[in-house]
């Protein structure tokens, strides 16, 4: 199978690493998509005004080629926090090269979904500072508290929280 599902568990992740990941991914999304939008209007600028197209034309290839290596370098490192294989990561990485938007926006969504299924409050901009301490690995996702040394379902001594197996 081409596109194979994750080789990790959701609790087998790095969801620290994940959702920094998940952040920047988001970000470069949204920047992208800004920039395009920026240079589509000053294309469409200077085609009203008959300016020369040439020095455009080369700025905006040389944006379009940064745009796809920062996407690659994106991609790469959030799809392997995710738990794919190495083989899925550049897969998806060398697909970042083509379209740049869109595998950024594919890949911070499922980013998002993992990070909330993990029991995570996501917001736009990934999971807040403040949040990141009930996603730390052997922690209660409800109230932080080191679960180390405590059986899988046994409830969290702090907050009575039964953990739950997705």
């Amino acid at each position: 199978m081409l596109f194979a599902m994750a080789q990790k568990t959701i609790f087998e992740l790095d969801l620290i690493k994940l959702a920094k990941w998940h952040r920047r991914s988001t970000i470069a999304a949204i920047t992208i998509l800004i920039s395009f939008v920026v240079v589509w209007i000053g294309t469409a600028i200077v085609l009203v005004y008959g300016m020369n197209t040439t020095s455009i034309d080369i700025g905006f290839w040389i944006f379009y080629i940064l745009v796809m290596l920062v996407s690659a370098a994106l991609v790469f490192p959030t799809h392997r926090a995710m738990g794919y294989g190495l083989f899925n990561s550049l897969l998806w990485a060398i697909l970042a090269f083509l379209i740049p938007f869109l595998v950024l926006l594919s890949i911070a969504s499922t980013a998002g979904l993992i990070l909330k299924l993990s029991g995570a409050k996501v917001g736009m901009f990934g999971v807040s500072r403040a949040n990141l301490d009930h996603i730390r690995p052997h922690h209660c996702r409800q109230c932080g508290y080191s679960r180390e040394g405590l059986e899988l379902f046994q409830e969290c001594p702090e907050c009575n929280r039964v953990p739950q197996v997705i």
